[in-house]
């Protein structure tokens, strides 16, 4: 996989989608929720992190242009996690309204 935006992409395993997600694309059964890391500062390697959430296959083929959401830049890997748990959960349970909030959609 080439992901030419990202030097750390850390993805969650993959969560089944309910049949009433109207959000997949065709040929996509899976949500893939991420954690991408930008580099802020090369010197100190500091990194900024974003969570991302993208329709996939069952085996894990996601379009990395193509992401459902992107929140905002977090400075803690801890804080992006956190909110990766929470995406994950709302996802589970096929519950969308963050897109409501959301920052930016690619």
């Amino acid at each position: 996989m080439h992901l030419p935006n990202y030097l750390d992409f850390y993805q969650k395993c993959l969560i089944p989608a309910n049949g009433a997600d109207s959000f997949l694309p065709a040929g996509q059964t899976h949500w893939l929720i991420a954690l991408e890391g930008q580099l802020k500062e090369q010197e100190k390697e500091y990194y900024l992190w974003k969570v991302t959430l993208y329709p996939s296959n069952s085996e894990g083929s996601f379009i990395w242009n193509k992401s459902l959401y992107s929140s905002s830049l977090y400075e803690c890997i801890h804080k992006a996690f956190e909110h990766a748990k929470e995406l994950e959960a709302n996802v589970k349970e096929s519950q969308f309204n963050f897109l409501k909030r959301q920052e930016k959609i690619s």
